[in-house]
């Protein structure tokens, strides 16, 4: 993404956050880089909210450098930094881009994304530090004006110097209402550094990750690891650069909030209005028919719709809101925009409701009349974000209380820790009852509800392999059901390993048969991961021999009708049916048909597997590599 603009001219007089006056330079910049920045354009590009379609905020992109001495964004901010002047030109930059952002109709119902350069985050002395009481984000009589919500994006492409006092600049720009937004996250130098220090408001995944990631199971899988992180520490996920259909879908169903990318809106400089809803997002949505996730409904069901309380109400309203008996013991609180920024605890008010002037002192506006002092943070999930999901965020500390829920990004009701543990326990059994008791694998009603998902999922390419041993009953024969359980067991071990390093789904029909999938993976890659967890058990399954069987590579054992011949080692073969993107009707039935005549084929392949293409049923040759 293009460096984008942002903000104000400071002044030498008191900041705003109580710092002394003069602790931030005047922002005044020579006449050349004046007529420069005077000459450049703003342009936005939506972030919408991918559920609903609503625009949730518009990020200011930097145009017009072609008629400047500079190549891009970066060279400008590279310049203005080896002349000193780069928070000076940043304060200009946003200056103009509040202004462009205030000519739109209907500004106030979006938040302003600004770019805001690392370097210039806790600098002393750097205007930035008093950002939001100044001009470009005042009303003309000077106080800040409550219809401008504004995100700093503060990218990691830059190098963060040691000395720098991220936590305490970000702390006062909060305090000033401003929500901080991590940029470009995944391919620059601060990662997880600056993911713990600054603790952002969003967290934006790089193109990187997003381009292609229906096809990448990596990609999907570092993915679905920061939803899951960012959600449990209360952080809204922005997936940059979505560009296909594909990727939206993949995208949402791993759980991100929000789009931003060119299949949505393209940066314009004619925008004469934020628009309320984009119609791209809310079609996409009406015409996928998949079923609605089985924990979403029971989400749905279970959470607590508890009204939350705007962050700029007056304290004297939480007072009102914790009166009474049968009053929560915690408060949501959302901007307003109506999304959530954490929890009101009403055991932190005691040390206000019991102390001698504790009430007197939370009614006094002169020690500032704001809620957000009070906030902590909560775990934060969508409601389809799947059980597991859900309970991994719950596992989290700040989550004791609960976890609040949002549905489009908005707040939708809270979840309390009493309500989840009864969802967690309903799980547990649900799950005890549907897995192999031996190797704890999903058993058959789940793997029929895999099938029946990704059959119903008819935009993305899967693979649907059964695996079973070879030669298993002469095995069990010879050395006995507790060896004849090792390998099941040491191939279970396998089967989970291989699920959760390509997120993939690995399940137990019985006995020694096995099915595992992959969806949204080109074919070679998704056979070539089956084929190579195949050939790892032929490998694994030498421990289970003496020297002596393992030198000659074979066994004696007795074949079905109590002939004493030798067998081949140990080892596994599977169909794999590639189900192409596209309208199918298909049904788990026909799936189960594709694989019991091809299994005998399977068996005599060199690298023990067929591969068998639907919906056409016509199957490849069983070579080398595809079976």
């Amino acid at each position: 993404m293009d460096e984008a603009m942002a903000s104000v001219p400071a002044q030498e007089t008191d900041n705003g956050f109580g710092a002394p006056a003069g602790s931030a330079r005047k922002a005044a910049l020579p006449a050349e880089w004046t007529r420069l920045l005077a000459g450049l354009s703003v342009a936005f590009q939506p972030i919408v909210q991918m559920r609903t379609g609503r625009c949730h905020g518009m990020e200011a992109l930097l145009r017009g450098l072609e008629r400047s001495p500079f190549a891009s964004p970066n060279d400008l901010l590279d310049a203005a930094c080896m002349q000193g002047l780069l928070a000076e030109v940043e304060c200009a930059l946003h200056a103009k881009a509040v202004a462009a952002f205030r000519t739109l109709d209907h500004w106030p119902n979006a938040k302003l994304f600004l770019n805001i350069d690392a370097r210039v985050v806790g600098v002393a002395g750097s205007p930035w530090l008093a950002p939001v009481a100044l001009a470009p984000f005042a009303l003309d009589g000077g106080a800040p004006d409550p219809r401008l919500t504004i995100s700093l994006e503060i990218s990691e492409r830059r190098e963060l110097r040691p000395d720098h006092s991220i936590e305490q600049a970000i702390d006062r720009y909060r305090q000033a209402g401003i929500g901080v937004a991590l940029d470009d996250f995944g391919v620059g130098f601060a990662g997880l550094r600056l993911l713990y220090e600054s603790k952002p408001d969003y967290l934006k995944i790089d193109r990187y990750f997003i381009d292609g990631i229906d096809q990448d199971t990596r990609k999907r899988a570092i993915a679905h690891a920061l939803v899951g992180y960012a959600h449990a520490l209360g952080i809204l996920i922005i997936a940059e650069g979505v560009e296909t259909e594909k990727e939206f879908y993949t995208c949402r169903d791993l759980g991100c909030d929000f789009a931003q990318g060119y299949l949505i809106a393209r940066p314009s400089l004619d925008l004469r209005a934020v628009p309320e809803r984009y119609g791209i997002v809310e079609e996409l949505n009406r015409r996928d028919r998949r079923k609605p996730n089985e924990a979403s409904l029971r989400l749905s069901e279970v959470i607590e719709r508890q009204p939350p309380l705007a962050v700029n109400s007056p304290k004297t309203e939480l007072l009102e809101y914790f009166r009474g008996d049968n009053s929560p013991s915690i408060a949501p609180i959302v901007d307003r925009q109506q999304r959530p920024l954490g929890l009101i605890r009403e055991r932190d008010l005691k040390r206000f409701v019991y102390s001698r002037f504790g009430s007197e002192l939370l009614r006094n506006k002169g020690l500032g009349d704001t809620l957000l002092d009070l906030v902590v943070k909560s775990p934060v999930c969508d409601i389809s974000t799947p059980l597991d999901q859900v309970i991994e965020a719950f596992s989290a500390e700040e989550a004791s209380d609960g976890i609040i829920i949002i549905e489009g990004g908005e707040y939708a009701g809270f979840l309390s820790s009493g309500a989840l543990i009864r969802l967690v326990h309903e799980r547990n059994l649900a799950m005890a009852a549907d897995q192999n008791p031996l190797t704890r694998l999903p058993g058959n009603a789940a793997i029929v509800r895999h099938i029946e998902r990704a059959l119903q999922e008819q935009d993305r390419r899967h693979v649907l392999a059964y695996l079973d041993f070879d030669n298993f009953k002469p095995f069990n024969d010879r050395f006995g059901f507790r060896q004849g359980d090792r390998a099941i067991l040491m191939f279970s071990e396998r089967l989970k390993a291989w699920a959760s390093g390509n997120g993939g789904f690995a399940g137990h029909i019985g006995g020694d048969d096995f099915f595992v999938a992959l969806s949204g993976t080109e074919d070679e890659d998704a056979l070539a991961r089956v084929a190579d967890l195949v050939a790892r058990f032929r490998s694994d399954a030498e421990s289970l021999y003496d020297p002596e069987a393992r030198e000659a590579g074979c066994f004696e054992g007795k074949d079905r009708y109590g002939a004493v011949r030798r067998f081949p080692l140990l080892s596994a073969s599977g169909v794999a049916v590639v189900i192409a993107p596209g309208p199918h009707r298909l049904t788990p039935d026909a799936i189960n048909t594709a694989i019991a005549g091809h299994k005998a084929i399977a068996k005599e392949s060199p690298d023990k597997l067929c591969t068998v293409r639907l919906p056409t049923l016509y199957p490849l040759p069983c070579v080398a590599g595809e079976g």
